[in-house]
């Protein structure tokens, strides 16, 4: 979403155009889920995937079309069909996606750009839901959209009655997907439920620090480090992150904290790692995680009377990481983010080839032989 919201601050500031791809449907397994975007400039350049890279040649062709016309429109890609591997689309995952191709068009339209840029740059902070007519027998009305913040007291005037109250209907529980709007069905909907990237806190400015910034950064996550030595936090060893804090040695420090919230300490310092996590620990973090074995962890939780007397303090996470074998400073980091990565879009940790039960098929001499899984 970081990188999408970029590309199109940039064509609003630039007076240029572009089209915005969006998966409304899928069926089968695809390289990416219902919900992904990429943004097609009108240099023809492309940011985000939405295949392996098969199909964005192809949907650059439509985007200049559109680009054109102004029209947006819906592009099926089949991949259970053997035909497209004839004309280089198969991606040999044996599945469907549907994509909503629509323009961006400052130079033709500034007020529903800036709306647009608006609705991207809150995502990047706070959840946030959108409805956009995808099909309509009512041609004009196709591209429309209403932005809502789901935590607002205010909201959009929806002119639309069964949109309003379809939507009313799904919005506790509101899921990335398209539905049917009207007794006939006149139109088509795709609802569209953001959630902000991951706000990571790291306090701890040292060595180890960096590559975590560096994949943490590669995965557009919004990155602060905070240290109390400002000779460690300086922009030259961590250019990317997106904040530096420095803060008085002895204390700690002031910070807002909440369920998008990710925090590792990595400060080195016994004092220090205790007396941040006493702070942070009355917050609503939704994972902290502490560098180093677990019997530094006891002690210093056995050594504080506010964390010894919390019921939740076996929510650390210490050590902190993934059992992958990891050594260097490096795969130390890939194992950190990992485990964050974990908590954040959930999953079991296991090797995907033990959690799948689809069975492995070869043939030999004619018979076949198959290996459940």
């Amino acid at each position: 979403m970081i990188a999408i919201q970029k590309e199109i601050q940039k064509c609003l500031q630039n007076g240029s155009n572009g089209v915005i791809g969006t998966i409304i449907s899928t069926e089968g397994s695809t390289y990416q889920k219902t919900g992904a975007k990429c943004f097609i400039h009108e240099d023809g350049k492309i940011t985000g995937l939405l295949s392996g890279g098969c199909v964005e040649g192809d949907l650059k062709e439509y985007a200049f079309q559109i680009l054109e016309s102004g029209i947006p429109k819906i592009v099926e890609y089949d991949f259970q069909d053997e035909g497209d591997l004839v004309w280089g689309l198969g991606l040999g995952c044996n599945g469907k996606m549907d994509i909503f191709l629509e323009p961006f068009l400052p130079k033709r339209g500034n007020e529903r750009a800036v709306s647009i840029n608006a609705y991207y740059k809150a995502a990047l902070t706070k959840p946030m839901h959108c409805i956009t007519i995808i099909e309509s027998a009512e041609q004009s009305l196709v591209g429309t959209k209403w932005m809502i913040d789901p935590d607002s007291e205010e909201f959009p005037e929806i002119e639309n009655k069964d949109i309003l109250i379809d939507y009313l209907h799904q919005r506790e529980t509101l899921k990335n997907g398209r539905s049917m709007i009207g007794e006939k069905c006149e139109l088509q909907v795709f609802y569209e439920c953001t959630t902000p990237p991951p706000q990571l806190m790291i306090f701890g400015a040292g060595p180890d620090a960096v590559p975590i910034v560096r994949m943490a950064k590669s995965l557009n996550w919004q990155v602060t480090v905070l240290d109390y030595r400002p000779a460690f936090a300086t922009e030259e060893n961590f250019p990317d992150v997106d904040r530096l804090l420095i803060y008085p040695a002895g204390t700690a420090p002031e910070i807002e904290l909440n369920r998008n919230s990710y925090v590792i300490l990595m400060t080195h310092n016994f004092l220090q790692d205790q007396l941040i996590l006493e702070q942070i620990f009355t917050k609503d973090a939704a994972y902290i995680g502490l560098l180093g074995p677990r019997k530094r962890t006891n002690e210093l939780i056995k050594t504080s009377m506010g964390l010894k007397m919390n019921t939740e303090i076996d929510n650390i996470h210490s050590p902190i990481g993934l059992d992958i074998g990891s050594k260097t400073p490096e795969e130390i980091a890939l194992s950190i983010i990992a485990e964050i990565m974990l908590v954040y879009r959930g999953g079991t940790g296991s090797k995907l080839s033990d959690v799948k039960s689809h069975p492995l098929v070869e043939t030999r001499s004619g018979c076949e032989v198959v290996w459940n899984t």
